[in-house]
């Protein structure tokens, strides 16, 4: 899959989370897809499989007022490609709004989303891709 490809499948999935459309993102996603967690961010067991990965997205939009994570830029690291992402959100019940430059590792074979690692330090991120930061 050539990189403009990648970044294609990458706009649609996180266009479809931004529309709260998280079927549509399962749908680029592999059966089997696995998502790695960092221990910074709340979650008992990380979810593996369209249905566990689609569960955990609708929960985790759920405790948000809005959440809404844009791609600024996206480096190709082999069979990875690294999402620089901007995040705004706003927690349930909050009045304050969060911006945070965030990460998201993502490996993809045969078209589809195969794997995704969830970071809250880009250097953490690009560190893991073997990308120096």
């Amino acid at each position: 899959m050539a990189r403009a490809e990648h970044e294609h499948l990458l706009d649609d999935f996180y266009a479809a989370l931004n529309r709260d459309d998280v079927e549509g993102a399962m749908e680029l996603c592999d059966e089997d897809i696995e998502v790695w967690l960092n221990p910074d961010v709340v979650a008992a067991v990380a979810p593996r499989g369209r249905r566990e990965v689609a569960d955990y997205l609708h929960g985790w939009f759920d405790s948000w007022h809005a959440y809404s994570p844009h791609p600024e830029q996206y480096i190709e690291a082999g069979d990875q490609v690294v999402a620089m992402v901007q995040l705004r959100a706003r927690g349930k019940g909050s009045r304050f709004d969060i911006e945070e430059d965030m990460a998201d590792v993502f490996r993809i074979s045969n078209g589809k989303i195969v794997g995704l690692r969830l970071y809250v330090d880009r250097k953490v991120a690009l560190d893991f891709a073997g990308i120096p930061g």
